[in-house]
């Protein structure tokens, strides 16, 4: 996929002329397919682009009903690169603030939903475009598809049903990606966005594993009548605390689902399971919930037992610290570029991981065209990424703390939450 020209200073970027390959076409790898485009300048010949995913367009358009947080404040910067990136008007009719009378909110809520700490959604324009929003992961990613399609008057950009099995660095320093039907594609840059489970890292680094952060987590998607999704879940989102040890997350996810997660501490990792599971086993998970979840008052058990099936997920919460691309073999002498999960893998509870995704392919294709030397590119966009990233990784073990404290510790950290209700109040 070449790009078109577009208004912007630079002088012989990095990316000149060479062929990328991206592997993965999640929200990282489109992210910086469409951020390229966007920030390519005139003159300078524009780089081609060549996008395998290893599933197909179907397969994962229809799989993925949960939500994603997408933020504009300091911390994240999601809805800014949609701006820059000009698809944010086209998720807006998609997400629950959107599509409601009023405005979500973030909470932190007690076991009988009274909030202790609330952080709505406010916009900087009188409304018409928000600071934040949650949106289907599957919509994020269908409208991002489309957009890197409309770059091309011909077929579909993105190889589909295409993994990649393993790659090797040729002796001129280019990068050849071996796919899973055996055929090969050599390229000059590669990015690898192929997700927390990268194969990609797993051959390079071999040690850099995901860790278990100590907590199981069984969610699934409820499904009501349109318009009747149960208060506060039908805008509102965010965690429970004092429920005995066990965590809950809600989230809307369109006029007639939301999403629940319960979550509770577990030595070891559970066997995770999704779709499809047999009948018998999805009632034993259902109940589970239920009895985890014995300390929240409603609507959580009606959200439980209106559950579709086929969402229903036991999943171990994962994570990893990011690593610099200078610690990588051969840094230097080829360009292998990691970014998103492949790098920096979050659990659910950051509620960052989309918004890192979106920014760390804004990031690398500004650092790709700015740039003149390819490891000094690299070295600046590390500079930029493994902060943020690390932030989020430790800000996550502080909510996985904080949800599922019991004792002294929740007692405190309800402390901490009013104190800072009360400072938010004041302040505005």
């Amino acid at each position: 996929m070449s790009f078109p020209s577009q208004n912007a200073a630079a002088t012989n970027p990095v990316a000149t002329g060479k062929k990328i390959i991206i592997v993965g076409a999640g929200i990282a790898g489109l992210s910086l397919a469409l951020s390229l485009r966007k920030q390519w300048p005139n003159g300078p010949k524009p780089p081609f682009l060549s996008i395998y995913e290893r599933e197909t367009r179907e397969a994962i358009l229809g799989r993925e009903g949960y939500s994603l947080s997408i933020r504009g404040d300091a911390f994240s910067g999601g809805i800014q690169v949609l701006q820059r990136l000009d698809i944010l008007e086209r998720m807006l009719p998609f997400s629950p603030l959107a599509l409601s009378s009023r405005r979500g909110s973030f909470n932190l809520w007690s076991t009988d939903w009274k909030s202790l700490l609330k952080f709505p959604i406010a916009s900087d324009d009188g409304g018409s475009s928000p600071t934040g929003m949650r949106i289907a992961r599957a919509v994020l990613r269908r409208i991002m598809m489309d957009a890197v399609c409309e770059a091309e008057s011909g077929p579909d950009p993105i190889n589909w049903n295409k993994p990649c099995s393993k790659i090797e660095t040729l002796p001129d320093g280019k990068v050849r990606v071996y796919l899973g039907d055996g055929a090969v594609d050599d390229c000059d840059i590669l990015i690898v966005a192929d997700g927390a489970s990268s194969k990609i890292r797993a051959q390079i680094l071999p040690e850099d594993k995901l860790q278990f952060t100590g907590v199981v987590c069984i969610s699934g998607t409820s499904t009501f009548p349109d318009g009747q999704v149960p208060s506060p879940v039908d805008t509102d989102w965010g965690g429970v605390l004092g429920g005995g040890g066990t965590g809950l997350f809600v989230s809307p996810i369109d006029q007639n689902r939301a999403l629940w997660s319960v979550s509770f501490y577990n030595e070891t990792p559970r066997e995770s399971l999704r779709y499809p599971i047999p009948d018998d086993q999805v009632e034993s998970i259902l109940q589970e919930a239920l009895e985890r979840g014995q300390h929240f008052d409603q609507p959580f058990q009606s959200m439980v037992r209106s559950t579709d099936p086929s969402t229903l997920m036991v999943f171990n919460a994962m994570d990893k610290q990011p690593f610099a691309h200078k610690d990588c073999p051969g840094f230097g002498n080829s360009s292998i570029i990691f970014i998103g999960d492949a790098n920096h893998a979050v659990s659910p509870f950051a509620g960052n991981g989309a918004n890192m995704a979106l920014l760390d392919g804004w990031g690398l294709a500004e650092h790709l065209i700015k740039g003149e030397a390819m490891a000094a590119a690299i070295e600046k966009y590390d500079r930029e990424s493994i902060p943020r990233s690390a932030a989020t990784v430790k800000q996550s073990h502080w909510s996985i703390s904080m949800l599922h404290a019991t004792g002294l510790k929740l007692f405190l950290y309800r402390l901490m939450l009013r104190v800072v209700g009360i400072y938010l109040r004041w302040k505005g």
